[in-house]
């Protein structure tokens, strides 16, 4: 195997783990619109500190863990965090409006 082929492959896996990532992204997403829909439904305010501040404890211990970089896995996760709040603020908002229409 030549060097560019083996280059090539590895940009292959690369690019299979980055279809895996955005698809497990979109999943979250997906999950955090139940999330919202729940919320709404049941009174539950929107911000949780509590359950924040667990995922992002939850990242910098996988970091120590697994030999990664612990401020890069946290500010990754108060990216994912800020737009899962995005996202639920506009599902939760929709879902008071009068018509209710989520789609």
């Amino acid at each position: 195997m030549t060097q560019q082929d083996e280059l090539h492959r590895l940009r292959s896996e690369l690019d299979t783990l980055d279809g895996t990532l955005l698809d497990t992204l979109r999943r979250r997403i997906d999950c955090g619109v139940q999330i919202a829909r729940y919320k709404s439904r049941h009174g539950v305010p929107m911000m949780q500190p509590g359950r924040v501040n667990l995922v992002k404890e939850r990242a910098a211990r996988y970091a120590a863990a697994h030999g990664l970089d612990e401020t890069f896995l946290v500010n990754l996760y108060d990216a994912i965090i800020k737009e899962m709040c995005r996202v639920e603020d506009l599902v939760m908002s929709r879902a008071n409006q009068p018509s209710g229409d989520l789609r």
